[in-house]
């Protein structure tokens, strides 16, 4: 328990600097692979923590690496930065980069003159890009025993699942032409994502019930009087099933085709080098989170349930024993991704929901750390080995 104490008093006194760097981050919020203000804010008070930090880590130029402690037991807080196009910090990135932060601190004051490794990892691109994919890639967390993050909301759910996803875009190629005087002449490459659109609609009452499509049409003719000879549908595809997700995308693919064939076209089909795996929480850490949040005297009681989505995270998840819980930041409905979840997210209340949670991660990375037994259930658990 004395360590615990250590734990809440270093949370306590750096209280008014980490909120300071929430609120800087939410007021200036920067798209993904742009968060040079947020990383090096970050980075720079790590580093000023007593922390060894690496920037440009993976070659991504606003991920970094904040690190103390030489041997023992790893544990890595992961935090995330980017904001929405418009919307700004509608997803919480302020509150996730700074829990982290505040995680990685407070553990490490606990860990003087005592074996245990800490880092916080600062994971870009998250909203867009993935820039978690990029650092699993580049064996960031191949070191790292346990990694944990989370993320806010309107409800708590401490073993969460997310869906694999696959992202992919389609390019018909038709011929151009006059769409009154000679439309005979034309191959309309609209119609083919139309066609496709109408293709995966009807494909839908035969999917399971976890799986998700749905697309936009970037390219889609430029004057009404024109046959357009050129036209784009994107789509993303989701599932929990990474296996039965490949059997969906294999059917959304052939509707692209079967659309090019009854229009005439040519079409192209190009997939985003970054799939999002599904989220595989670990139990024994998060059965350990559920219980240090407790602990750090968080009690918030949310009625409400969010559905699932795609986290890069999930990528993280199956090279280290990770968690990624959701906590509430009230007991009202705020929906995700709105201008209303970017003003919730600067207020006290969510600030110190952001403080609680950074409490609860580094209690539960010092009770993994100092604990060979719960060490070995979170590595059994995590390699999936039948006598666990």
């Amino acid at each position: 328990m004395a360590d615990y104490a250590v734990i809440q008093e270093k949370i306590e006194e750096e209280k008014s600097k980490l909120v300071e760097i929430a609120r800087a981050i939410h007021s200036k919020p920067e798209l993904g692979g742009r968060e040079f203000f947020a990383s090096e804010l970050l980075s720079g008070y790590l580093e000023e923590k007593g922390f060894k930090v690496w920037r440009g880590l993976g070659g991504l130029k606003t991920a970094f690496m904040a690190s103390y402690g030489d041997s023992g037991y790893h544990v890595g807080f992961c935090s995330e930065y980017d904001a929405l196009p418009d919307i700004g910090h509608g997803c919480g990135h302020n509150l996730i980069a700074v829990a982290g932060v505040a995680a990685g601190v407070a553990l490490a004051a606990a860990l003087k003159g005592r074996s245990g490794r800490v880092s916080v990892i600062g994971t870009p691109d998250e909203e867009d890009h993935g820039g978690k994919v990029d650092l699993v890639r580049a064996g960031v967390f191949d070191d790292i025993d346990a990694a944990m993050m989370f993320h806010p909301g309107c409800s708590t759910s401490i073993y969460v699942e997310s869906l694999a996803c696959r992202d992919f875009r389609f390019i018909f190629h038709g011929r151009s032409a006059h769409a009154s005087c000679e439309p005979w002449e034309g191959q309309n490459a609209l119609d083919a994502v139309i066609q496709t659109f109408n293709g995966v609609n009807a494909l839908r009452q035969y999917l399971k019930d976890d799986v998700r499509i749905h697309g936009v049409i970037p390219e889609g003719g430029l004057v009404p009087n024109v046959i357009p000879d050129r036209a784009a549908a994107h789509f993303i595809v989701r599932s929990r099933d990474r296996n039965y997700l490949m059997e969906v995308v294999e059917k959304v693919i052939a509707c692209a085709r079967g659309a090019a064939t009854s229009t005439g076209t040519a079409f192209e089909v190009s997939e985003s080098g970054y799939p999002y795996e599904a989220m595989v929480s670990n139990r024994v850490m998060a059965d350990l989170f559920a219980e240090s949040l407790k602990e750090a005297g968080y009690n918030i009681e949310s009625p409400h349930r969010e559905g699932l989505g795609s986290i890069d995270m999930g990528n993280v998840s199956l090279v280290t024993p990770s968690i990624h819980p959701v906590v509430a930041l009230t007991d009202e409905w705020v929906p995700g991704h709105t201008h209303e979840f970017t003003a919730l997210c600067d207020t006290d209340e969510a600030y110190h929901v952001m403080l609680t949670v950074g409490r609860a991660m580094a209690i539960t990375g010092l009770k993994a750390i100092q604990d060979p037994a719960v060490q070995e259930q979170i590595k059994c658990e995590f390699k999936q080995y039948p006598a666990c």
